[in-house]
């Protein structure tokens, strides 16, 4: 009967399986097969690059998009529209890092998010590691935690064995049911314990079954406890129950990557508030350089428009006004760039030392805008920012020894470091213990029950339920026993503990280098504080000759014994040492914040502390509870766990609530700052030297100054600073200066000195600061 349908069958199969397979027998493949039909030029234009086609993600109906806010137009500001009284913000250092960590969530640069935003640490990467669930804290515990299991299973059996005695005559029929509910629980030692219930319903057609039906149930416990390989609670909190050789993941490890995680941001931290303070002084220095520039173009001008008229009365000859002409489009050249700026490199963390080395930032629009966005600030909001914080001219000395072995102790890439080689130092003990061969010990007990009821309680011996048999402890079993095993040769045990001890002196390694370079770095931070103090007073004093110069060579122009070429190269001589003075400044400024950066106080410095956000109150009171219950063990295997910041104190209560404000560092040991001078409008005088701009470096001491510092200081004059633009350019056969009066803009009034007076250097005090702007 078989053979007769052989042939159906091997037709049947053949064209499933050819169906089934779809088109990968394509039949054109063959010579006695059609021609494949011809494309629809159609189909594939319409069709084509559909796959690679750029589309945006679909957004999520239940939430609003939520766009950046466009900004105002930077046009919105400039030279004309500006208010003196209201169109500047004069911002604090203090005031900025403050706005920078309220407005950050990224520690951000401005070396580009958009090229790699995965490099850049952010306020929730802590606590992503922490919550990690492959390799954070709470997914190392979880592999300790109970486990619950229930099944059920139903069957139907019907069928015909070659045995007369099963069933009837050999035709079994049954219905079988199978119950089962578990609990297992890994204990810090590697063992693990399981309770189990197993009910089963039988009812079947057999002849020689007492009951048509029974119930069989019991309930066991089992205990499974290496003794060897596994074994131990320092085992398995380094390596977890689940560890193998070269990959351990227990709550030490992950407690390490946790403690790495918050070095690693503040490290980010650090570095942001470092960049802040670079850019302030970027910005602080571009006013001053344009206040600078401005001043030497105004002066410039006057001397254009007295050779012109000399020219014009045929006193001078033409080439002295083309000489004054060139200078002055030359230096307002340089007004142009100082307000506006250019694109240029700026001075940021590793650029030439890790804390930044002073760069031209290019302007002051541009310098500020660079500081609106460091800070998270909107680009344009109708005002300009103005540094108010002036830059330090005290003398500041650091004691070497004690800064050395701060540094050494606090620098946060050494405890980073230190938490790597605690990491691979515990992966090392891990992987020692696979070493050891399989050595487990198993104890096992179970009680059954039997009946032909699941729950019959008739007290008829031998006729109870199933749930009476097992609680009247009728069937009693036990298991003892011991199981080994061991690779030979331990191969891999071997090839993970050398990786180790390999990785444990790599890190050691790089750890004595990191230390190393901590040092090279505050030995040149140290240095430099001396030398830019030192450059400060030389320029300084360069800047006052300069000054004396152009005053004489001025007076011999004015009374026609010096050629105009010696006033414009005095003109420019003061412009360029008054250029490097304030950069001078500038360069002190950030040699004083390098030294805190390598020496690990730098936060300390502005008062910012690191503290952890609030937490369900579940979870301080499992903390509570944890800390309770690991004061009463015997040995506390658990590695000191790194404080950040002070909790808040509070009344009434063992769990700390959130703020319903953000905190605010105290600033009660900051120094008060002064503040910005007063700004008010003067006209400009027609004539006169460039003026002596007063200085905190400046002050007035009674003693004799020395050889270098002039005997009768120039009293300072008033002068213009506005920031706009000179009148249009005429043509080239009838060029004149300006003839209207140079637009006036608020200015500072300096404290004269007074005759006589020499210059000291030193500890004084600052005097007033100095904004034209």
């Amino acid at each position: 009967m078989l053979r007769r349908y052989t042939k159906w069958i091997v037709v049947l199969t053949t064209c499933l399986s050819t169906g089934l397979s779809g088109c990968s027998l394509k039949c054109w493949k063959y010579d006695d097969c059609p021609d494949p039909p011809a494309y629809n030029e159609s189909l594939i234009a319409e069709y084509a690059g559909r796959g690679l086609t750029i589309e945006d993600p679909v957004p999520n109906l239940c939430e609003d998009e939520d766009y950046l806010a466009i900004p105002e137009s930077p046009d919105n500001i400039t030279a004309d529209n500006i208010n003196p009284e209201s169109g500047y913000w004069d911002m604090s250092l203090e005031e900025a890092i403050r706005l920078t960590l309220q407005n950050s969530e990224v520690m951000k640069n401005l070396g580009g998010v958009l090229r790699t935003p995965f490099a850049y640490s952010t306020i929730y990467d802590p606590a992503i590691v922490y919550t990690d669930g492959r390799f954070g804290e709470e997914a190392a515990l979880s592999a300790f935690d109970a486990t619950f299991g229930a099944n059920a299973y139903f069957e139907k059996n019907d069928h015909r064995v070659n045995n007369f005695t099963v069933g009837n005559n050999g035709y079994f029929q049954q219905d079988l049911h199978n119950y089962e509910v578990n609990l297992s629980k890994r204990n810090a030692t590697g063992g693990l314990m399981t309770l189990r219930s197993v009910t089963q319903y039988d009812y079947n057609n057999n002849p020689q079954r007492i009951f048509s039906a029974g119930w069989d149930t019991y309930v066991d416990a089992e205990l499974r406890q290496p003794l060897l390989q596994g074994a131990g609670v320092l085992y398995n909190r380094i390596a977890g129950p689940n560890g193998e050789p070269g990959f351990a993941n227990g709550v030490l490890i992950a407690r390490t990557r946790t403690d790495i995680s918050l070095a690693d941001f503040e490290i980010s931290l650090r570095n942001l508030v470092s960049d802040v303070e670079n850019a302030y002084w970027d910005l602080y220095f571009a006013y001053r350089d344009l206040d600078v520039k401005i001043n030497a173009r105004n002066h410039v001008l006057e001397v254009w428009k007295n050779a012109y008229a000399n020219v014009e009365a045929n006193k001078k000859s033409a080439d002295t006004e083309a000489q004054a002409r060139e200078q002055y489009f030359r230096f307002q050249t340089d007004v142009v760039n100082a307000l506006n700026g250019r694109l240029v490199q700026r001075t940021q963390n590793n650029n030439g030392s890790l804390g930044g080395t002073f760069n031209n930032p290019g302007g002051v629009r541009v310098a500020e805008r660079r500081l609106r966005f460091i800070i998270g600030l909107t680009q344009t909001n109708g005002r300009l920012i103005r540094p108010s914080t002036e830059a330090p001219v005290a003398k500041v000395n650091f004691d070497w020894p004690d800064i050395a072995s701060e540094a050494l102790a606090r620098r946060p890439e050494l405890r980073r470091q230190k938490w790597v080689i605690k990491q691979n130092e515990l992966e090392l003990l891990a992987n020692r213990n696979f070493l050891k061969p399989n050595l487990d010990v198993i104890a096992r007990y179970r009680q059954r029950g039997f009946g032909p009821q699941y729950w019959d309680n008739n007290g008829i011996p031998g006729q109870q339920g199933a749930v009476q048999s097992l609680t009247g402890n009728d069937f009693g079993e036990y298991q003892l026993g011991v199981e080994f095993n061991m690779p030979i040769g331990f191969r891999r045990a071997h090839a993970a503990v050398r990786s180790s001890e390999l990785t444990v002196a790599r890190s050691k390694a790089i750890l004595e280098e990191e230390e190393k370079q901590v040092m090279y770095g505050l030995s040149n931070a140290y240095a430099e504080i001396k030398r830019a103090y030192e450059v400060m007073e030389l320029l300084f004093n360069r800047r006052e000759a300069a000054f004396a110069q152009e005053a004489t060579v001025r007076a011999a122009y004015d009374a026609g014994k010096a050629p105009i070429d010696l006033l414009l190269e005095a003109q420019r001589r003061v412009i360029d040492s008054s250029t490097l003075f304030n950069q001078a400044r500038i360069d002190y400024a950030l040699a004083i914040k390098n030294v805190h950066y390598e020496k690990g106080s730098l936060l300390e410095f502005y008062q910012i502390t690191m503290a952890e956000g609030p937490w369900p109150q579940k979870a301080y009171n499992d903390a509570l509870t944890r800390d309770l219950l690991k004061r009463r063990a015997h040995s506390d295997y658990i590695i000191n766990e790194a404080v950040i910041g002070q909790p808040e104190k509070v009344t009434e209560t063992l769990v700390a609530k959130p703020h319903a404000e953000p905190i605010v560092p105290p600033s009660k040991t900051m120094p008060e700052l002064p503040s910005p001078a007063e700004v008010d409008a003067a006209p400009m005088m027609p004539t006169g030297s460039l003026p002596l701009l007063d200085n905190p470096l400046r002050t007035v001491s009674s003693r004799p100054g020395p050889a270098d510092q002039p005997s009768d200081p120039i009293v300072p004059t008033a002068n213009p600073a506005a920031a706009k633009p000179a009148a249009p350019l005429p043509s080239i056969g009838q060029l004149v200066p300006p003839g209207n009066a140079i637009p006036q803009g608020s200015r500072i009034q300096t404290k004269q000195a007074q005759p006589g007076d020499s210059v000291s250097f030193g500890n004084e005090k600052s005097r007033e600061a100095i904004w034209l702007h």
